[in-house]
């Protein structure tokens, strides 16, 4: 299934990303994809897993999951990404079965945070214009070629003890080996420089009103999700009530803005102040 023909599932939300759509209207569709979040998934594996807020986020996987998805998540759409997914009995050992780094030597996070029964390892687009393909379609990788660092997380389940979410660091290489120049003469993609992953990002706010479904059977798969709050926050903003707070507001006017009228400066102590006179008029004689 090609990105092309995986947009036809989401034709309404594709509204949400869109800068064209009246803000009404564009305020309404990323409130739908806010309230019933959904992708789909094409690549190999099979696993199910449930979620009921950030406190129990459990499933089981036959194998884990490497796959391209396509969908809406956290009021963006973020077109198609890569993710990597394991579910118990595989979770607790995905450092020790593909490229995912170890934690920071230092590093006081535990290893998957709180109970692994879900891992979830995603990297998005390296830019937001989106140009290029990562050339590591499926597994997790450590380096990635890209003009600026991939946007990326992780996600370990939880149960009883609330979820871990990250953002993953990339490091430029380039410049941590001290070489300013571009590395289009050592072959390297014209667009790039070469990041290199480590999992001791910041942490990322947990999603405390979230049920979640998803299931991967094969070679495809779905996610949908449901957030009551945002439903009801959905279905009052046709009337114009936003009580969370998060509509678009009006487009900035197309039409060109008079320039700023740069501040007077000050004059300098011990100098008189100076001043404007009409053109063709004469100022009056200095002061005595």
């Amino acid at each position: 299934m090609r990105p092309r023909a995986a947009a036809l599932l989401l034709p309404l939300l594709l509204a949400a990303g869109c800068t064209s759509y009246p803000p009404y209207w564009r305020s309404r569709a990323a409130d739908l994809g806010d309230a019933i979040p959904i992708s789909g998934a094409w690549g190999w594996g099979a696993s199910i897993s449930v979620r009921a807020t950030a406190l129990f986020h459990v499933g089981l996987g036959l194998s884990p999951v490497v796959c391209y998805r396509f969908g809406y998540e956290d009021r963006t759409f973020h077109g198609c990404w890569h993710e990597y997914s394991a579910c118990f009995p595989w979770s607790p050992f995905v450092v020790d079965m593909g490229c995912v780094p170890p934690r920071p030597r230092g590093s006081d996070l535990p290893e998957l945070g709180s109970v692994p029964l879900v891992y979830r390892w995603e990297v998005r687009r390296d830019a937001p214009s989106g140009e290029g393909e990562y050339p590591t379609p499926w597994e997790p990788c450590l380096r990635e070629w890209g003009r600026h660092p991939p946007s990326s997380r992780e996600t370990s389940g939880a149960f009883i003890l609330p979820e871990d979410r990250r953002e993953l660091a990339w490091h430029d290489l380039r410049q941590e080996q001290g070489d300013p120049d571009p590395l289009a003469t050592l072959g390297s993609p014209t667009r790039a420089t070469l990041w290199e992953v480590s999992r001791d990002g910041p942490p990322l706010p947990r999603d405390w009103g979230l049920f979640e479904g998803d299931i991967f059977l094969g070679f495809v798969g779905v996610r949908l999700g449901f957030r009551p709050v945002e439903f009801v926050d959905f279905l009052l903003g046709f009337f114009t009530v936003d009580f969370m707070g998060d509509d678009y507001k009006t487009a900035e006017s197309a039409a060109p803005q008079p320039p700023a009228t740069a501040p007077k400066a000050e004059p300098a102590p011990g100098e008189p102040p100076t001043e404007t006179y009409p053109l063709g008029t004469v100022p009056p004689p200095p002061r005595s």
